[in-house]
């Protein structure tokens, strides 16, 4: 009881002595708060003491010059003897996993160097999306206590990357503000080699048909299924399949909708659609939740699904197209096309020269697909990210006819875990 007293009367006490009575003039008197403001005035009123008061005041005056000069000047005086490097000990990882860093500092100086901090500026993207007037983000990767006199030293530690991309982004720095705090030196690391991180990979346990590239006897299989060959049964109609395979017979007999399956080719072509025009996508690159990082793991995860399967990947990144067959580095060779990919202003959004051959797939968000009339084959394979909240769109024609069809999901950091289902709803659905 009285300790729950104590809290509140602690807690009202805070608010009281941290309230903001007279907000409008903040713009006069936040500037007392730096260091610089607040030893500035002691010096001029220990000068003034020492005029008509006391001429010992001077000592005063001496004191607050001596830590302006230590705070302003030591940091650069330290930084002059320090250099180091920094190397990755593994070139990939994926999204979320651990990365081991190793970094080498030499003192040159015949004492210890103190309050040291490794920090990674943000991307250029993430500068933009701040805006100007605002502090740039800014990364601590580890801190240092102390780096002995005249040595080289080693440290090691985990880090663990949350977004794709090509690491560093930018040139991480080696800073220090000791000893207190007024300003901070920093110098460059050099960087021995990159860290390649790789989307996030969802697993897959059905795939929707795909097609084959050049049909031909010699390479039907009994083991896939597709639209060539012999008859292999019959099954219920899943989401996507064409009417070509409705069994209509069947389908009166049995009052749903039938479909043949057939033989597949054993070579197959899967065409994946990833607009990458920034208009169409929200929040920053360097923002795990951002629409472009969630339709580059489910490029990633449908890829390798298909990859799996022994199909022909080709994957439309904006205005750049790769096409890779099932090995480790044809995985590993699309995984770092989608670690590189960044937002562009090509303008072009999807469709727009897939291969008909093939089987297509698109994922796109909301904005992508608003007020555009898709192709029946690219609106029937799409992978929609609905970006506006709740729900509802601004564009009441994002919902129109064949973009129905699509697979909705909505932007959340669960967005994978819903693909997972609702992909496995639409392959399995009747």
């Amino acid at each position: 009881m009285l300790g729950r007293l104590l809290l509140k009367v602690s807690s009202a006490a805070h608010g009281l002595l941290t309230y903001d009575f007279c907000p409008w003039a903040n713009r006069w008197v936040y500037w007392v708060k730096h260091p610089l403001s607040f030893l500035s005035l002691t010096t001029i009123a220990a000068i003034a003491c020492a005029i008509w008061i006391n001429p010992y005041s001077f000592i005063g005056v001496a004191g607050a010059l001596l830590i302006l000069a230590v705070g302003y000047v030591w940091p650069y005086l330290s930084m002059w003897g320090v250099s180091g490097e920094i190397e990755f000990e593994q070139t990939h990882c994926s999204e979320g996993e651990s990365a081991r860093i190793q970094l080498v500092v030499n003192n040159r100086w015949p004492w210890p160097v103190w309050g040291l901090k490794i920090v990674c500026p943000t991307s250029p993207q993430s500068r933009q999306a701040t805006g100007e007037g605002h502090p740039v983000p800014r990364e601590v990767w580890a801190s240092l206590a102390s780096i002995p006199a005249g040595t080289h030293s080693t440290f090691r530690w985990e880090w663990f990357p949350s977004v794709r991309g090509e690491y560093p982004q930018v040139i991480p720095c080696l800073e220090s503000s000791f000893p207190f705090g007024f300003q901070v030196a920093s110098r460059k690391l050099q960087v021995r080699n990159r860290l390649i991180v790789w989307p996030r990979v969802w697993t897959l346990t059905s795939l929707l048909d795909a097609i084959e590239v050049f049909p031909t006897a010699e390479v039907f299989s009994d083991h896939r299924v597709g639209d060539q060959g012999d008859l292999l049964g019959t099954r219920a109609f899943r989401q996507g399949d064409s009417l070509r395979r409705v069994h209509w017979a069947q389908t009166a007999r049995h009052g749903q909708m039938i479909v043949v399956e057939r033989q597949a080719s054993i070579q197959s072509r899967v065409e994946i659609d990833l607009p990458t025009d920034h208009s169409v996508h929200t929040g920053s690159i360097d923002d795990f939740n951002a629409s472009l990082n969630w339709a580059t793991r489910l490029a990633a995860s449908l890829g390798l699904a298909y990859l799996a399967a022994g199909s022909t990947v080709t994957v439309r990144m904006g205005q750049q197209a790769l096409t890779v067959e099932n090995s480790t580095k044809g995985k590993a060779k699309l995984l770092d096309a989608l670690a590189r990919v960044q937002e562009t202003t090509d303008g072009r959004h999807v469709g727009h020269r897939c291969d008909r051959r093939g089987f297509h797939l698109a994922i796109v968000t909301d904005k992508c697909v608003q007020g555009m009339h898709l192709p029946h084959e690219i609106s029937g394979r799409m992978i929609v990210i609905r970006t506006c909240h709740e729900g509802h769109c601004e564009d009441q024609h994002a919902h129109d006819d064949a973009c129905l069809r699509g697979l909705w999901l909505d932007l959340n950091p669960h967005l994978g875990e819903q693909f997972q289902r609702e992909w496995k709803r639409v392959c399995h659905a009747g």
